[in-house]
């Protein structure tokens, strides 16, 4: 059954192509113009990028439209940066960067911290948050979510590593928040696969793709060492045969490190990669 409020999977066609896209952070450029332009070079036909409250949203929209015009890109998601949830007074900011996705048509990405932890946590049982953090982040991402289902905007939810953040850390995590958003908002929401932290956070990561398959939304791809596929030690091959085998048909999205002066040449190079896997 597919997730209330989320887009049904639809199987992939025998031979069907991946999509790519890949994050402006992680490419060349000064401007999201030449971003875009180098994305687009590298073969990508999807774009992914951040917002942080200090930037001008207006200004932002039209210049994040012109540059995805003018390469045909899709806009596949924009990560809400510089968020900590767990502290009140962050919900104005977050449903005017909402809006301003909404104008320009592409998924938020959010999760509830995004910060270096002090001690860093090397054994489990991780510390967890206070519970009256935690009541804050469940508000907070309640609140979002009424925001992303008023303005039709998706919402994808990412687990991160726990020397990153406290609150969600596994694919298990996340599916129980997407439960619970969509069944009080009615949004539109889905998880984030992020290969590189599923490699520190998930002991399968197969099989936490199979259980979170009906909820999987977009797809994160770097190597164990943040740098492109192939460039570590995951399994690819089999990470693409999980998602697509339990009918993921959306968006890669490369979040690594690739060389600015290789980038196009590299990231068609992995492109062509992936699709033989």
């Amino acid at each position: 059954m597919p997730a209330k409020g989320g887009t049904p999977h639809a199987a992939p066609a025998a031979g069907e192509l991946l999509r790519f896209a890949c994050l402006t952070t992680v490419a060349p450029g000064r401007t999201l113009a030449d971003q875009c332009a180098a994305i687009a070079a590298a073969g990508c036909t999807g774009v992914e990028t951040i917002l942080f409250p200090s930037t001008p949203l207006a200004a932002w929209v039209q210049e994040f439209s012109q540059a995805v015009a003018e390469h045909g890109l899709t806009p596949t998601a924009v990560i809400l940066g510089g968020l900590a949830l767990y502290r009140p007074g962050q919900s104005a900011w977050v449903d005017e960067a909402i809006a301003a996705l909404a104008e320009v048509g592409a998924p938020a990405l959010i999760t509830p911290e995004y910060r270096a932890q002090d001690p860093l946590p090397l054994l489990p049982p991780f510390p967890a948050p206070a519970p009256e953090e935690a009541d804050q982040v469940a508000q907070a991402v309640a609140a979002i979510a009424q925001s992303c289902a008023d303005h039709r905007v998706p919402l994808y939810l990412e687990p991160i590593t726990q020397f990153e953040g406290r609150f969600w850390q596994t694919l298990e995590q996340v599916t129980a928040v997407c439960a619970s958003v969509a069944g009080s908002s009615g949004v539109e929401v889905g998880v984030v696969v992020d290969s590189h932290n599923m490699n520190i956070t998930e002991a399968q990561p197969q099989v936490a793709v199979e259980a979170a398959a009906q909820w999987i939304r977009h797809v994160h791809l770097a190597d164990n060492n943040r740098r492109l596929p192939g460039q570590g030690h995951l399994d690819f091959g089999a990470l693409l045969h999980a998602l697509r085998t339990h009918g993921y048909c959306g968006w890669y999205s490369y979040e690594c490190a690739i060389d600015a002066l290789a980038f196009p040449a590299a990231l068609r190079a992995n492109i062509a990669h992936l699709r033989s896997l």
